[in-house]
């Protein structure tokens, strides 16, 4: 009877669509959006149907839509669409700001239509995140989800993208009346990979655009951290996730009016209309239609100057405006933030976080814990990493510190993070509840608790992942080092040339105590400090340095 239930709901699904955002007009800003403040509650309604996680329901005990005041990258005024989930059971106390990867420059892709069910399959990428977001939301916390990009679908515009989450938040701690929210609530965002973009531009942020949010913020914590757009153009050349260039660069003509008309500037005529298509495409259809693609090199490029497409000054005035830690004098985070990402990360490159981790260390960021996986991509690392993200979260919404001044550590896997394993266990306990219809919140609330059998079979997989995967050091090395991209065009040829300083090249060390292949340790980078040299039998080793703590840790 269940199985003919959830073929029928499926069914259901496929015939019926819910009425996109662009031609909702719950969606469209009132004229006299200028009376309102940032964070305002312009209006609100239910979800207009049920929550979805890919084919089948969520069961939430409500689930709103709001609209939010707040304003664009230029400063003017714009309306933005949040969604908030009450938990059966919730803890209005605790409040968790979740941004996903939308990674598209159509607002039809947008978060509140992507989760609701009858939603297009177009969408199924944020409808997949929908079950890590039960997961938090079985933990007892409220969950609030921003349009980020605005309804102009602004793909890779940190600062319209921090500005809005932050405003989706002011309106979250303002809805006691509609969702029961206490305005003394804590609260953390969260996100991974273009998630990262909100989420952490909303940290960088805060302090400036909305003060007032510090009483009630704990941290953020990001995976797969996107600080410069750039280095993905770059390491996604000519594969197949090359299809969010285009996203990212419609996605900034939308928020900027400076950039109209780059593409015809800048690309081949017959390559500008295919290339303006991706405004309509949610980040699958984009991967598909544009993968392989070479854009910027090659016989077949589509930019007329190859990378020289990046050097164009109107479109390197926006990007600057939208890359992190590149100035002391630029945002920097006050509240706690906990990044974790793969060294072999093909789309979003190790080195730009690197480079954010020790630009913000330098800088005299408060706190923040790097938490490196040696073996992990960028796709692995999403499902490798969020354990250590969750465990994270959980921690400092339960009251504990979080580490003063900065920390990074080297893992084989981000399985082993501290804490992680109970995660995997709630998150496939939530999974399984929900699957037969359970009450997000009530039916898998204390089952966040490591155990020896969670304990025994994430060691189990870590055994079975990095006896196929761990890399040879030449491989971290090639995944890890600083790199400087010099863009030359010369005769028509591009060429990347890359520099590489070799003292900045982590020493890795493999060590022999363990049974376990991968068992990996890797020294804190060389330009900023001396690691004692017999780490291999080291289970626990710190080295403290003027603004940075480096941990060696034997896990396994």
């Amino acid at each position: 009877m269940l199985l003919l239930q959830l073929l029928l709901w499926v069914a259901v699904v496929s015939a019926n669509f819910v009425t996109p955002p662009s031609e909702d007009p719950f969606y469209n800003a009132p004229a006299n959006i200028s009376n309102y403040k940032n964070g305002d509650i312009i209006g609100w309604r239910p979800a207009p149907t049920r929550i979805r996680s890919l084919y089948f329901p969520v069961n939430v005990k409500n689930a709103w839509q709001v609209q939010v005041r707040s304003e664009n990258s230029l400063g003017e005024p714009q309306q933005i669409i949040t969604t908030i989930f009450e938990p059966y059971n919730g803890d209005p106390l605790k409040l968790l700001s979740y941004q996903t990867a939308q990674d598209s420059a159509s607002n039809d892709c947008a978060p509140s239509y992507s989760v609701l069910y009858k939603a297009s399959m177009s969408t199924f990428m944020i409808q997949a995140e929908m079950l890590l977001i039960q997961t938090m939301l079985a933990k007892g916390w409220f969950v609030v989800m921003p349009d980020y990009e605005g309804v102009q679908g602004a793909f890779t515009a940190g600062i319209q993208s921090g500005q809005a989450t932050l405003d989706s938040l002011r309106a979250a701690l303002h809805s006691n009346e509609i969702s029961g929210i206490s305005p003394e609530a804590k609260a953390a965002f969260y996100g991974y990979s273009g998630g990262t973009i909100a989420s952490g531009w909303a940290a960088y942020l805060q302090p400036k655009y909305a003060p007032e949010l510090k009483k009630n913020l704990i941290g953020c914590a990001v995976g797969g951290w996107v600080t410069n757009i750039t280095l993905t153009a770059q390491s996604t050349e000519g594969s197949k996730s090359v299809g969010l260039v285009p996203n990212a660069i419609n996605g900034l003509i939308n928020e900027y009016p400076s950039l109209a008309g780059l593409l015809e500037e800048e690309l081949f005529p017959e390559k500008v209309e295919d290339f303006r298509l991706s405004r309509d495409l949610c980040v699958r259809a984009a991967t598909l239609k544009y993968r392989y693609s070479n854009f910027f090199s090659g016989d077949h490029k589509w930019a007329k100057n190859g990378w020289g497409f990046w050097r164009n000054p109107r479109l390197l005035e926006v990007i600057n405006k939208n890359t992190v830690a590149v100035s002391p004098d630029g945002p920097i985070p006050e509240i706690p933030l906990f990044v974790f990402h793969g060294a072999a990360d093909q789309v979003v490159p190790f080195a730009g976080a690197k480079r954010g981790y020790e630009n913000f260390c330098k800088w005299g960021v408060k706190s923040l814990e790097f938490a490196v996986s040696t073996t992990t991509g960028h796709y692995t690392e999403a499902l490798q990493g969020t354990g250590a993200g969750l465990a994270w979260l959980e921690r400092i919404f339960n009251g504990e510190k979080p580490v003063e001044g900065c920390q990074v550590t080297h893992r084989s896997t981000n399985l082993l993070y501290p804490g992680a394993d109970a995660q995997y266990r709630q998150i496939t306990n939530t999974l399984f509840s929900s699957f037969f219809g359970g009450r997000i919140g009530e039916s898998t609330r204390e089952s966040n608790k490591s155990s020896v059998v969670s304990q025994t079979l994430l060691r189990f997989f870590v055994w079975a992942f990095t006896a196929f995967t761990t890399p040879s050091p030449e491989q971290v090395f090639d995944t890890t080092p600083d790199i400087a991209v010099e863009l030359e065009v010369e005769d028509a040829v591009e060429e990347i040339e890359v520099s590489v300083d070799a003292d900045s090249v982590e020493a890795l060390e493999v060590s022999a105590e363990s049974g376990f292949p991968g068992d990996v340790e890797v020294s804190d980078f060389a330009s900023q400090e001396e690691v004692a040299s017999d780490v291999s039998t080291a289970s626990d080793i710190s080295v403290e340095t003027e603004s940075t703590t480096e941990r060696v840790i034997d896990e396994l």
